[in-house]
């Protein structure tokens, strides 16, 4: 707008503040769009501010915990046989790092205190001799915080800081802790 119409307007050509309020109708609005403008600049400048003080967190996919070789070694104090994971460069990169991943969940307990998370459903999980150690992973979430009707077969989102052990000698290989289910 030219300074001759905003003078006439009402507005001080140095500061760009009206003079006077409302003394016409075309004033108003100039104002209106004046401070919508500076409001909506606010509005961005907070979104992308907020977006980038976020705390990034990783689409991990079961894909990922196959960057892994698994071997072998028998324990003759206690006769089991253990695995032991060397994990790949890439899925390092995720430890100890917040992860989001999609799952079924796996009651390990009647008591709703112990989960897992799987790739795969009810029906043909780990436990199930259906898969591998790569397609399963401890879920630590508050107890009974997953209700049982969304459990086994339906797909669940979760979030939570990937832990990765080389040894299963203390439960499964990978851990999703301070698990929280999200949208």
């Amino acid at each position: 707008m030219s300074e001759s119409r905003l003078s006439a307007l009402g507005y001080s050509i140095a500061t760009n503040i009206p003079v006077t309020f409302f003394d016409t109708k075309e004033s108003f609005f100039v104002l209106l769009r004046y401070n919508s403008m500076k409001f909506l600049v606010l509005i961005l400048l907070t979104v992308v501010s907020s977006l980038v003080l976020l705390p990034a967190q990783s689409v991990l996919t079961w894909d990922d915990l196959a960057d892994v070789t698994w071997s072998e070694s028998y324990d003759e104090s206690t006769g089991m046989t253990n695995l032991t994971g060397v994990f790949g460069e890439h899925l390092k990169s995720f430890d100890g790092q917040e992860v989001v991943i999609s799952g079924y969940v796996i009651p390990l307990d009647a008591m709703g205190l112990s989960y897992a998370l799987s790739r795969t459903s009810f029906a043909a999980c780990f436990f199930c001799g259906q898969a591998g150690p790569e397609t399963v992973m401890d879920l630590n979430v508050k107890p009974k915080s997953v209700p049982s009707y969304r459990q086994k077969n339906t797909l669940i989102k979760f979030k939570g800081t990937l832990i990765l052990k080389e040894s299963n000698e203390t439960g499964l290989n990978y851990t999703l802790d301070l698990a929280k289910e999200i949208e």
